[in-house]
């Protein structure tokens, strides 16, 4: 696995040079379609290569100011043409679609598709070193490894967490998310589930009976048939109205939604 993405990162490299030859310029024209990678750009302070992010690419602040190619899910690709890209950030598989698009046009791409922390660390080197931040990526990964560490706790809280009601969406045991979870000293109640995001039903979260119950969507549970039986509830350790991005993309803010799962699971 390391290999081949040594492989496609030596080929990403080549193909930016080629780019950069023919066009004669000295810099890199980024788009890049992935929130969380936008933030890393900006953690490593390459921003000035970014000609172009999508609407939901609102961190930091000046991320805002940036050319607009459209929201996550429906990029331009006319906006992202316009911009002359040397490299596409695309995030698979819901962009698969303008994914199909640029490779037929062989415009390069940097595929982001983190499973787990370690792929994060990977990904941050890898980006460092195409824009020439490998300092800053060491530096930004050093940081990541000391503030994500495992806590031993005598008593494992279960979580459930859901991101959508309609279906019932979760996280899965091939998700980061589920990582940070155990590293904060919880258990994931469907961390058996080989899947990333997958759809669950209410009758399998009420019969798990999660300790807490963590919303990261605007909605409650209050109403919900069943649901006044969990520990949860009774207990009330129902958290909504969180900043999903600190716990769902994958940069630099998954410390905050480290250090803010640590303190819901210390409650």
């Amino acid at each position: 696995m390391r290999c081949i993405r040594a492989i496609i990162l030596f080929l990403i490299t080549i193909n930016l040079f080629n780019c950069s030859k023919k066009n004669n310029t000295k810099s890199l024209r980024i788009v890049s379609l992935s929130p969380a990678m936008t933030e890393i750009i900006f953690a490593l302070g390459g921003e000035h290569y970014l000609v172009g992010t999508t609407t939901f690419c609102t961190y930091p602040e000046a991320a805002k100011k940036t050319y607009k190619v459209g929201d996550f899910s429906h990029p331009s690709l006319e906006r992202i043409l316009a911009q002359k890209p040397s490299l596409v950030v695309v995030n698979p598989p819901e962009q698969n679609h303008i994914i199909r698009e640029l490779k037929k046009l062989k415009i390069p791409l940097f595929i982001s598709q983190p499973r787990c922390i370690e792929d994060i660390y990977k990904e941050i080197s890898e980006i460092g070193h195409i824009i020439k931040k490998e300092d800053q990526a060491d530096s930004l990964v050093n940081f990541m490894k000391n503030n994500l560490k495992p806590i031993k706790k005598d008593k494992i809280k279960t979580v459930y967490v859901e991101l959508s009601s309609r279906p019932l969406i979760t996280v899965g045991q091939k998700s980061f998310l589920n990582e940070l979870i155990s590293l904060t000293g919880g258990k994931n109640i469907f961390t058996d589930i080989k899947k990333a995001y997958p759809i669950v039903t209410q009758e399998e979260i009420i019969r798990r009976n999660p300790d807490i119950v963590i919303l990261l969507h605007p909605g409650n549970i209050k109403d919900r048939l069943g649901w006044q039986k969990l520990e949860a509830v009774k207990r009330k350790q129902v958290y909504k109205n969180l900043n999903p991005d600190i716990l769902l993309r994958p940069g630099p803010r998954l410390v905050q939604g480290y250090n803010k799962l640590k303190k819901i699971l210390s409650e």
